[in-house]
């Protein structure tokens, strides 16, 4: 009995302690520094920009401003910059892809003023596999400051192509600051349909507020520039100490004598159950009136009729589409005949598929 009793203390005890020994197991395993050793945390990067935020002060309208944000590596793993996506306004001309642990990188980012004014901030955003900062925003501050004064200051055209017109547009620059220049060379963005010229003004040409220097820029438009949306900048090279470039905006619209909106009549897809249809209008932008005389269609299936919506200036071309036009894609024009010797005709696609 007594041998028993001391089998089953024995067998206990043995029990108490394998216990002990597993609860302690658990406990390292849920906190490791319970059990005397230290966490594994594992190699990461980490990614510090030296300065985010850099203000380069007053700079020339016109000049290109160019800086090298650092970014360091303080993690114990390679930092990557996958993309550096740049704001308005600003280029990343490089970066570092690979920043070895303890190392430093760069962001090579420039800045063109030439359109800017006054105080601005452009940034850029870099993309890292740092899981606590996978996006780093980094800014650079200025203040836009014109050392050469334009006036006006821009040029617009409205016109049409072929008018007679006064497309010349003259432009006087002095120096704000005082400082005596010359105007060495204009550049135009458009050399066959806008032409430019420079010369210092005469009396007559200057603002008489101004003292110094006056330089006058002419800008004429031809009257057979291509049609379109203009939208671009004339600009003047000066050998002013503190402004090398100007650029004045050049925007506007060279419309046609007449035009046809859509100018394309396309359908896409469509299912051709009943007639379709669709109109165009026929517009006439020239001083004189013009009559739409007739109209041709060379595809089977449409119907193409002309109604006058203001007799010598406006008109519509109504198209329907009937079933007889058959499934599969088609493909054809409308031919519009007008009285005028500067656009006799306009030829208009159409075209679309029958499913």
């Amino acid at each position: 009995m007594k041998r028993q009793i001391t089998t089953a203390i024995l067998t206990l005890c043995a029990l108490l302690a394998l216990a002990a020994t597993l609860f302690a197991q658990g406990a390292a395993a849920g906190n490791p520094a319970a059990a005397g050793k230290p966490a594994a945390t594992g190699n990461k990067p980490k990614a510090v920009a030296v300065e985010p935020i850099t203000d380069v002060g007053t700079v020339a309208k016109g000049d290109t401003v160019n800086h090298d944000f650092v970014i360091k590596n303080e993690g114990t793993a390679p930092l990557e910059i996958a993309q550096v996506q740049p704001a308005c306004g600003c280029t990343v001309v490089s970066f570092d892809k690979t920043i070895a642990p303890g190392k430093s990188g760069l962001v090579h980012t420039a800045v063109d003023s030439s359109t800017f004014n006054g105080p601005i901030a452009k940034g850029v955003t870099a993309y890292t596999n740092d899981p606590e900062a996978p996006q780093i925003q980094l800014t650079i501050k200025m203040k836009v400051e014109p050392y050469i004064s334009v006036k006006p200051g821009y040029a617009r055209y409205i016109v049409v192509q072929g008018e007679p017109q006064d497309g010349n547009i003259a432009q006087t620059l002095w120096s704000s600051d005082g400082t005596s220049f010359d105007v060495l060379s204009v550049d135009t963005p458009l050399p066959n349909a806008l032409k430019v010229s420079f010369r210092e003004a005469t009396e007559k040409e200057r603002l008489p507020e101004i003292k110094g220097k006056q330089w006058r820029v002419e800008m004429l438009l031809s009257n057979n520039a291509p049609v379109g949306p203009l939208a671009n900048y004339v600009t003047v090279h000066t050998n002013h100490p503190k402004q090398k470039v100007v650029q004045i905006p050049v925007s506007g619209f060279v419309r046609p004598v007449i035009a046809v909106t859509p100018p394309v009549a396309d359908f896409g897809k469509i299912e051709l159950k009943e007639p379709l249809k669709k109109a165009l209008l026929v517009r006439n932008f020239a001083t004189e009136s013009i009559n739409v005389t007739k109209i041709d269609n060379d595809i089977k299936g449409i119907d193409a009729q002309l109604e006058p919506v203001t007799a010598g200036r406006e008109y519509q071309v109504r198209l329907t589409l009937k079933p007889e036009l058959g499934k599969g894609p088609f493909n054809g024009k409308i031919t519009v005949h007008t009285d005028s010797p500067k656009t006799p005709m306009i030829e208009v696609e159409i075209k679309g598929v029958v499913l």
